[in-house]
């Protein structure tokens, strides 16, 4: 009799998804087996029969790894969708990239709220620290996590985390926080520690933000001052909730190409192009910034990304 192995393996090559889903969600574990001698996983065949967003999705949820690679040519699922499809969802949705720190911290509030109650002093420092952490990918070594975690609470408090001290900290007359280091050395960074380990490379609507949207960067820029306008605004997005209409999204940016170069996106008096000191690296168009570029590039495959992801979130595991 076929394992549940083998068959998996067999249910992937043929692309029978409607088949193989339904036992990846009760064997998870499966999700990564490969194929011998090629090392095919599931997501890998996924990528190579061009299989539909839902399908992609309900993969990496499972727990996908995108990451992983074919033993022959050492390809990812994303090597194999660019060498055998024009799919820009698929290379979106399958780009090799990890978890920054600031995505677990926020998966873990997600799903740990109970861990914080009102005028929670704690929330408020996890808050600074996703703020403070922005797009910084997690290390793969914890060891080097914990250190970081244990240096930003430092740095965000002044007090090393093995104090015994409760913190205090006040916002307005009447508002007084407490941070307490024993929460975060017990209680909330050994959860995040549990998250990274398990390398997740799904995105989860339920802490999905804007800058996540940010990612993979665009192949072309207009002028190169562009490229540290996207890098500013994917960090000041970075607790923005990501609207449900792409119409809203499109003003949430304009919003912040406003507010971080002081010029306007559309109506613009004296031309489209403009100078921005601190974007001034070097190069021939070095500080400036197309506005129609932002316009009619790179909005459009912001919301574009959207549609994708909802898309993602919207399949129900039975409608496969």
């Amino acid at each position: 009799m076929m394992s549940v192995s083998d068959k998996v393996l067999k249910l992937a090559f043929q692309g029978e998804w409607n088949t193989l889903l339904p036992i990846l969600r009760g064997y998870p574990d499966l999700v990564n087996h490969p194929s011998e001698p090629k090392g095919y996983t599931p997501l890998h065949q996924a990528a190579w029969h061009g299989a539909n967003l839902s399908v992609m999705g309900e993969l990496l949820s499972i727990g996908a790894d995108r990451s992983a690679t074919t033993n022959a040519k050492r390809q990812t699922a994303y090597d194999i969708v660019v060498e055998k499809h024009k799919r820009p969802d698929l290379q979106y949705l399958l780009f090799p990239q990890k978890l920054t720190i600031g995505q677990i911290l926020r998966k873990v509030v997600s799903t740990e709220r109970q861990l914080f109650t009102d005028y929670d002093g704690n929330q408020i420092l996890v808050d600074k620290m996703i703020a403070a952490s922005g797009v910084e990918q997690c290390p793969d070594d914890l060891n080097e996590l914990d250190t970081r975690l244990s240096h930003l609470f430092f740095a965000l408090t002044g007090k090393a985390i093995s104090t015994a001290d409760t913190i205090h900290f006040d916002v307005g007359e009447g508002f007084t926080f407490t941070v307490e280091a024993e929460f975060f050395r017990l209680i909330f960074f050994p959860l995040v520690h549990q998250v990274a380990v398990k390398k997740i490379s799904y995105l989860e609507s339920e802490w999905a933000v804007v800058s996540d949207l940010f990612d993979p960067a665009p192949t072309q820029w207009g002028l190169r001052g562009s490229l540290f306008l996207w890098l500013e605004m994917r960090q000041a997005l970075c607790q923005v909730s990501i609207p449900e209409d792409k119409n809203e999204l499109g003003d949430i940016i304009s919003a912040a190409f406003q507010s971080l170069t002081g010029k306007s996106l559309i109506n613009r008096v004296g031309g489209n192009d403009f100078y921005v000191e601190r974007f001034s690296r070097g190069g021939g168009s070095s500080g400036f910034v197309a506005s129609l570029f932002w316009l009619n590039e790179f909005i459009p495959q912001l919301q574009q990304r959207l549609t994708w992801q909802q898309t993602v979130w919207s399949i129900s595991p039975r409608s496969f």
